[in-house]
């Protein structure tokens, strides 16, 4: 296993008052683990000038040991490597002060930290992280897009992971580049299919599949995971929405959230990598006793389906799908906390005050989960709730069961 070290000194300590402990450190783990690095640091500028002579990239985990307090700043910029931490203090110089802090720095950011006090737990943490190398490698090497921005109505959205930021210009770049001809062959097979054709017409249906041709090209060319739209903004500019093309996507196994939410996306990431499913991500619409009814205009196309409008705006091609009545799970991401619920899909409902799909889910307690949650979009998933909250969990959420 190859380990990354730094030492962490604060820029008004004197770095050869600890080069005894650091030298024992590096010959102790040395003797079972390749160690690269072992290099002091005290500043952001030292991060940046070690940055260029290591990459941590090689590396399978990294620790950090600050040797004093006032390390927090230089070695918290490890972050950007995406590779699990561990945090070694001893209980001189407030170095496991500094420690705790970095901590939960890293914990927010999703990325796996633990602190230890002790050579042996080290290397338990060391190999436990081993173990977990192919989970937490799917999980920690996801390449999410934003195309356009986050929409403003979304208050509770807090997203610290890397992104990739496209605008909404290079997106229309895209979109002018596709021919009408190309739009239409692309989602003749969808119209053949389609249950029923409502509101949309030629020009809607084309200007949907000219999105979708856009939204692939970025995807490979930006080589993208999974990515999310604000795709409100795109109604003034062109007169249609991507409903129809993140319904595809999701189907097709490519994760894709609308109204730019990053938080959904990573959940629909999670669940694609881990269990290789779609999932739904829908509003909050209405509740009771025993009941929740989420509804949105997209939803992925594995079951039948009609074609219908965007209901807000009345324009573009949004789906209403009759998804599978079975054994499901709600699922809510914000920041490093979930709540993940059971439930059963119990029936379609039709109310033409909602967006297009819509579903009225049985789960137990349904006022305490509305009252415990973090926030409105949901994700529907076929998948088990304790698998589901039990990989969370190892992925380093603090989760809620319901």
């Amino acid at each position: 296993m190859k380990v990354g070290v730094v030492f962490g000194v604060s820029e008004i300590a004197d770095p050869k008052r600890f080069e005894k402990k650091a030298s024992q450190f590096l010959t102790k783990l040395s003797e079972e683990f390749e160690v690269v690095g072992g290099t002091f640091i005290s500043t952001k500028k030292e991060f940046k000038d070690l940055k260029e002579e290591i990459d941590f990239n090689k590396v399978d985990a990294i620790v950090l040991y600050p040797l004093t307090g006032g390390t927090e700043n230089p070695l918290k910029e490890f972050a950007i490597y995406r590779k699990p931490v561990i945090l070694f203090g001893d209980s001189f110089n407030n170095s496991i002060a500094a420690a705790v802090e970095i901590r939960e720095y890293l914990r927010d950011r999703l990325i796996p930290s633990t602190l230890v006090t002790s050579y042996e737990e080290l290397k338990a943490a060391l190999l436990g992280y081993d173990d977990m190398k192919e989970i937490l490698d799917k999980f920690l090497n996801l390449r999410l897009g934003l195309i356009g921005r986050i929409s403003p109505w979304l208050i509770n959205e807090k997203f610290e992971l890397p992104y990739v930021h496209i605008s909404l210009k290079k997106f229309y770049e895209y979109y002018e580049s596709v021919t009408e001809a190309e739009g239409w062959k692309v989602i003749e097979d969808v119209i053949a299919k389609a249950r029923e054709i409502k509101e949309p017409n030629r020009e809607d249906l084309v200007k949907a599949g000219r999105i979708y041709v856009a939204l692939k090209r970025i995807i490979e060319d930006y080589k993208l995971d999974g990515f999310t739209i604000g795709c409100f903004d795109l109604i003034g500019k062109i007169k249609a929405t991507p409903c129809l093309a993140l319904a595809l996507f999701n189907a097709e196994g490519i994760p894709a959230a609308c109204e730019g939410e990053l938080n959904s996306l990573l959940g629909m990431a999670i669940i694609r990598k881990f269990f290789n499913k779609p999932a739904f991500m829908g509003n909050i619409a209405d509740y009771g006793e025993d009941y929740i009814i989420l509804a949105h205009c997209t939803a992925p196309l594995i079951a039948g389906y009609t074609l219908r409008s965007h209901f807000e705006s009345g324009m573009g091609v949004g789906v209403e799908v009759d998804l599978p009545r079975k054994k499901a799970s709600l699922l809510k991401i914000r920041g490093r906390k979930a709540v993940v619920a059971s439930v059963m899909v119990a029936e379609r409902e039709k109310s033409e005050q909602r967006c297009r799909t819509q579903l009225k889910l049985k789960i137990e307690d349904a006022k305490d989960f509305v009252d415990g949650t973090l926030g409105n979009h949901h994700l529907l998933v076929y998948a088990d709730s304790e698998e589901l909250a039990d990989l969370l969990s190892e992925l380093g959420f603090e989760v809620m069961l319901y």
